[in-house]
């Protein structure tokens, strides 16, 4: 894949995971009887678009940089590792947040899930930032 098709899909997949976040922000602030059957397609919509994010970040971006003779390897390998330590934060936030323990602990869930949602958009921006200095060619 040419290198402006692998930016152009690296921004519109991350833009995807952003707008998942951005539409389930508003059911946070309902009762958990209402809000939870928007939330639990919104959790599965955004484990879905993280698991095929980080997948293709590592074989578009990460990987090729890490496996090559550049100069920027050893920030391809950082930046693989927050992503791979961004989507276990989320994989145990998952777990731990059952559908039944959130709904019994919404007030917790609710801030738990703010957080996570502030986790993703912070590690997004960073390695927004880094990616673009990447030399892809």
């Amino acid at each position: 894949m040419a290198p402006d098709m692998i930016i152009r899909e690296y921004h519109d997949r991350r833009r995807a995971i952003l707008s998942i976040l951005d539409i389930a922000r508003p059911d946070l602030n309902r009762s958990a009887l209402d809000a939870w059957p928007a939330i639990a397609v919104h959790r599965q919509k955004l484990s879905d678009a993280m698991q095929t994010f980080q997948q293709f970040k590592h074989a578009n971006i990460f990987d090729p940089i890490i496996a090559g003779d550049r100069n920027d390897k050893m920030i391809a390998a950082e930046l693989k590792a927050d992503c791979v330590m961004l989507g276990n934060q989320y994989d145990t936030f998952r777990r731990r947040w059952t559908s039944t323990e959130a709904q019994d602990n919404w007030p917790k869930y609710r801030l738990s899930a703010i957080a996570m949602m502030t986790t993703i958009r912070k590690s997004f921006a960073e390695q927004d930032a880094t990616v673009r200095t990447l030399n892809l060619a």
